[in-house]
């Protein structure tokens, strides 16, 4: 049976228990084990947010498709087809005078941040990395479970794909994404 304790007639003085003390010092301790080994699986770097490609084929391209637009009103009187080839090359030659963003990037525990943007884990449905110094192609591709946003691209130039691949394997499956005609086109084009 426990031993009561009568707090209003007190016998005995009671004796302070050192071993929660010690308990105390163990758990701070782990504590900061812990948060060490957080900060270590931490990685962080900034880049661009999109590609950019090269501002004179962007130029040719949105002439390209200015000349597509005159040739299709010329012979086919098409007024809706002329109008979607000029608003491409419109749009073309705007994006191409747009500045180059730098974004924050960091790989943590909780998720996956760009910017002020947290991805958490359970929102990701896999990774992949593509990576081809030939081509230019530095990309960390994230598979959501979002119908509307269906993976997010984040480039991961000048870090290193193994130690990001590492970091990433605790937590998401590596499934390989195949890039879309539409999104081989946008890189190409630096939309």
């Amino acid at each position: 049976m426990a031993h009561i304790i009568d707090l209003k007639n007190r016998q005995t003085e009671l004796k302070p228990d050192n071993s929660l003390d010690l308990n105390l010092k163990s758990d701070h301790s782990q504590l900061e084990t812990r948060n060490q080994k957080l900060e270590t699986r931490i990685i962080s770097w900034s880049g661009q947010l999109h590609y950019y490609s090269n501002v004179r084929v962007t130029v040719l391209a949105a002439t390209v498709l200015f000349a597509i637009a005159a040739l299709v009103q010329i012979f086919q009187k098409n007024i809706i087809t002329t109008i979607f080839f000029a608003m491409l090359g419109t749009v073309l030659l705007l994006n191409a005078k747009n500045k180059q963003e730098l974004g924050e990037f960091e790989i943590n525990p909780a998720g996956i941040k760009t910017n002020n943007n947290l991805l958490r884990y359970k929102e990701l449905k896999s990774f992949w990395i593509e990576y081809d110094p030939v081509l230019d192609i530095k990309e960390l591709s994230l598979q959501t479970k979002k119908w509307y946003l269906p993976y997010v691209k984040i480039p991961i130039t000048g870090q290193n794909p193994v130690q990001i691949r590492l970091a990433l394997l605790e937590f998401l499956p590596e499934i390989e994404h195949k890039d879309t005609l539409v999104e081989i086109l946008a890189r190409k084009l630096g939309i």
